[in-house]
C-alpha cells in the first residue's frame, strides 16, 4: 500500500510538472482553430503532447535519471551543450517565463487593473521560496498541487461543457480532416514537454528511488516507474481532451481574446465572474507547479554540472534563476513562444527520434545480455 501511494504521487507529479503554461493554452487554441474536427484534433494532440513526453520520462527512468547516461551516444561535449540548450529553453529563458505570463493573463481578465510587473515579481519570489528545499519539491507538487490542478481543471471543463452550446452548433472552419490532424499534431510540440521529461525525469526518479524500499530490484522499480508514467499519461489525456472540446464549443466567442486568457474567458462566458476567478487561480497553480519543478532542476544543473558546486552557492543560483524568469516574463507570452518556436522546429524532431532509439537500444541490449 505504501508503495502504491508513492507511485501514485510520482504519477501525479509527472502530470503536474508537464501540465503547465502552454498546456492550458495550446489545447484551447487547437479546439478553437479546428473546432469542427475536434475529435481527430484530440488524437493528433495526444500523440505529441502526451505519448512522446511520457516516453521521454520512461527513457529517463531507464537510464537512472542521469541525463549524462541518457545523452551519452552524442558524446560528452555535444550532450552537455544540448542539455544547456534544453535547460535554458525549458527553464527561465523560456517555459518558466511563459508560465508567469499565463498566470497573469488569467487573473488580468478578472482584475484588469492588476499590475503585470508587480504580479510577475511576486510570482517569481513565491516560486523561488517553494523551490528552496529541493528534497521536498516532488512530494509538494504530487501531493498538494496536483489535486488542486486536476480537480479545478476538471470541474471547470465539465461545467463549461454543460453550459456551453450544443455540439451540433460548433462552427465549421473549412479545414480538411488531415489538416486538422496535422495542425494539432504540430501544435503539441509547442508544449515542449519532451524537453521537460529530459530535465525533470531526474527529480521524479530520485523521489521514487528514495521512497520505495531499498530492496526493490531493478525490474520491479522499472515496472513501478512505468505505472507512474501511465498515471501521468491518463491524467494528461483527460485534461487535454476536455480543453480541446471546450475550445471547439466556444470557438465562435473567443475571437480576439488573447491566447493566455482563453480559459478564464470561457469560464466567464459559461459560468460567470465567480467561476472566472476560480479558473484564474487554478491556472496560476498549474503554472506554479511546473515552474517550481523547473526552477529546482535548472538550479541544480547550473550549480552542479556547470559550476561544479564552486563560485556560487545553490541558493545564489536559485535567486538568479528567479530573477532571470522575472526579466523574461516581461517579454510577454506571444514573444516568448515566437522565440522558442524557431528553436523547436530545428531541435524537436531529432529529439523524438533520439528518445525512441535510446529506449529501443536499452531493451535490445537487455535481450542479448
Amino acid at each position: 500500500m505504501a508503495n502504491k501511494s508513492k507511485v501514485i504521487i510520482a504519477g501525479f507529479a509527472i502530470f503536474s510538472m508537464l501540465f503547465g503554461s502552454g498546456n492550458v493554452v495550446f489545447p484551447l487554441i487547437v479546439g478553437k482553430t479546428f473546432s469542427d474536427h475536434y475529435l481527430i484534433s484530440i488524437v493528433g494532440w495526444l500523440l505529441t503532447a502526451v505519448i512522446i513526453p511520457i516516453f521521454g520520462y520512461f527513457g529517463a527512468f531507464l537510464f537512472e535519471g542521469d541525463h549524462k547516461k541518457y545523452l551519452s551516444p552524442l558524446g560528452k561535449n555535444i550532450g552537455f551543450l544540448l542539455m544547456i540548450l534544453l535547460m535554458a529553453m525549458a527553464g527561465p529563458f523560456g517555459v518558466m517565463g511563459r508560465g508567469v505570463n499565463v498566470s497573469f493573463g488569467g487573473l488580468h481578465v478578472v482584475y484588469p487593473e492588476l499590475s503585470e510587473t508587480l504580479f510577475n515579481l511576486t510570482y517569481c519570489v513565491l516560486m523561488t521560496v517553494i523551490a528552496w528545499n529541493p528534497g521536498k519539491v516532488v512530494q509538494i507538487i504530487g501531493a498538494i498541487f496536483t489535486p488542486l490542478k486536476f480537480g479545478g481543471i476538471a470541474t471547470v471543463t465539465v461545467g463549461a461543457m454543460y453550459f456551453g452550446m450544443s455540439f451540433s452548433k460548433i462552427p465549421t472552419t473549412g479545414t480538411a480532416l488531415f489538416g486538422a490532424f496535422y495542425g494539432s499534431l504540430k501544435s503539441g510540440f509547442q508544449t515542449m514537454d519532451l524537453l521537460a521529461s529530459f530535465i525533470m525525469g531526474s527529480a521524479v526518479y530520485a523521489y521514487l528511488k528514495k521512497s520505495l524500499p531499498q530492496d526493490t530490484n531493478r525490474i520491479s522499480f522499472l515496472k513501478l516507474s512505468a505505472v507512474s508514467c501511465l498515471i501521468g499519461a491518463i491524467a494528461l489525456s483527460i485534461a487535454y481532451a476536455g480543453l480541446i472540446v471546450i475550445g471547439a464549443q466556444y470557438s465562435g466567442e473567443l475571437i480576439g481574446i488573447p491566447n493566455e486568457s482563453l480559459f478564464t474567458k470561457i469560464a466567464f462566458i459559461s459560468m460567470g465572474a465567480g467561476a472566472s476567478l476560480f479558473v484564474a487561480i487554478i491556472i496560476a497553480v498549474c503554472c506554479l507547479a511546473t515552474n517550481i519543478g523547473l526552477t529546482s532542476v535548472f538550479t541544480d544543473f547550473v550549480h552542479v554540472d556547470i559550476l561544479n558546486k564552486k563560485y556560487l552557492s545553490r541558493n545564489a543560483v536559485l535567486l538568479a534563476t528567479g530573477g532571470i524568469t522575472f526579466v523574461m516574463s516581461l517579454l510577454g507570452f506571444d514573444q516568448i513562444c515566437k522565440i522558442l518556436g524557431v528553436i523547436l522546429e530545428a531541435v524537436y524532431p531529432a529529439l523524438i527520434l533520439f528518445v525512441i532509439l535510446r529506449i529501443v537500444y536499452f531493451f535490445v541490449k537487455k535481450m542479448y545480455n
